[in-house]
């Protein structure tokens, strides 16, 4: 009876430690489909991103869970290990036979463990292949992320050719909570994405792309001397809607060996929004600053396509120099108007206050000038403004 006792409680502590380390592994994969279109003899590729979503270290193996068509696929890596969050790129190319001639539907398969431990988990990724008689070959289009838990991911319709840097965070975002995301690495000039969720939304992933140039989905160019263009992918389309999110925010740096070289008035920095029409700068303000970069902050209502954007410093200034003189032109306007507007009233009421009228009104415009002669100088639009700056030097 004791020997039972013995071993029951030996196998119930080892069911214990299978369980709690089942729930420490995690897996989600960007993007969780792929398509291809490619003519028979052709080869193309695409990345996918695997990321741990658990909280402890796990292997990751990556290959096509049908013999038939393994030998069409190639992946840069295809066995690896992510500490928890972390995530790989994992490049795969597809090499359609010459004699391919239906369209093929596969699945790549990404199974995980702990290393050392026999209890996994794994997500299946559907890859449609559609053998173009035409000639024509495109690369296709990847959508909708996914996890073995269920969350959401983003997949995105920017062309690779155009992405120079991508990176990814998952979180599992709950109603009432303030959503963070964070990009440590580095690879992007975004630091971090944030929001308040008005909803549970689960697991979601957010994928920030740096690209090389202005985004093909795009109709123009923001105004100013363009930095960084970027996408911003939250979770699947429809999730990061004013219905589910608020008070978003995105935290990005700007190196100031590019502010120095192209003379940017550090005030003038925004982050720009396409919002499917035009771009719109979006209320952004300096958090912080070191040695080599800017940390600023900017508020938006959605996420797809922004530019990081700066005004010359030249260019900045002779707005901000033109202003006193309108202003003084203006009020010197105003002052003639009231002075013809008097005269004329004193004259017909025959009055004898129109001479007082005449000297008070001296006394303003002789002000004024004095103040736009002033600013002039100030601005070295006024000739005796030289005179006056050589002989402070001397």
């Amino acid at each position: 009876m004791r020997m039972k006792v013995v071993l029951f409680i030996i196998a119930f502590m080892v069911s214990m430690q299978v369980v709690a380390t089942a729930s420490d592994i995690g897996i989600g994969v960007s993007p969780g489909n792929m398509s291809y279109m490619l003519a028979p003899g052709s080869s193309a590729e695409q990345s996918l991103y695997v990321i741990n979503t658990g909280t402890e270290t796990a292997t990751y193996n990556v290959f096509i869970d049908d013999s038939t068509y393994s030998s069409w696929f190639t992946f840069s890596v295809s066995s690896f290990e992510l500490k928890a969050g972390e995530n790989k790129e994992v490049k795969v190319t597809l090499n359609v036979p010459a004699s391919a001639k239906e369209d093929v539907d596969c699945k790549i398969k990404v199974p995980c463990t702990v290393p050392g431990g026999d209890v996994g988990t794994g997500i299946m990724i559907p890859v449609h292949i559609e053998i173009s008689s035409s000639g024509s070959s495109s690369s296709g289009k990847s959508s909708s992320g996914g996890s073995s838990s269920g969350g959401g991911g983003g997949g995105s319709p920017e062309p690779a050719s155009n992405v120079e840097a991508r990176e990814l965070s998952q979180q599992y975002v709950t109603a009432g909570s303030r959503a963070r995301f964070n990009f440590t690495e580095d690879a992007t000039c975004v630091k971090y994405v944030e929001f308040d969720a008005k909803k549970t939304l689960g697991k979601i992933t957010t994928i920030i792309e740096m690209l090389k140039e202005r985004s093909t989905l795009t109709s123009d160019t923001p105004d100013g001397e363009v930095y960084k263009y970027l996408n911003i992918w939250v979770g699947n389309e429809g999730v990061a809607t004013p219905e589910n999110i608020e008070n978003a925010v995105i935290g990005f740096r700007v190196d100031k060996t590019w502010v120095m070289e192209n003379g940017i008035d550090v005030n003038s920095i925004v982050l720009a929004h396409f919002d499917g029409e035009e771009w719109k700068p979006l209320l952004t303000k300096k958090v912080k600053e070191d040695v080599e970069n800017l940390y600023l902050e900017a508020e938006t209502t959605g996420f797809s396509h922004f530019a990081v954007t700066g005004e010359k410093a030249n260019e900045t200034e002779k707005n901000m120099s033109a202003a006193p003189v309108t202003r003084a032109r203006e009020k010197l306007k105003e002052s003639a108007e009231n002075l013809e507007s008097t005269a004329t009233k004193s004259l017909e009421e025959g009055g004898s206050g129109f001479l007082a009228e005449i000297e008070g009104y001296e006394e303003k415009l002789r002000d004024l000038y004095l103040a736009l002669i002033h600013s002039l100088q100030e601005k070295s639009w006024y000739p005796g403004a030289a005179h006056n700056d050589t002989g402070t030097e001397n």
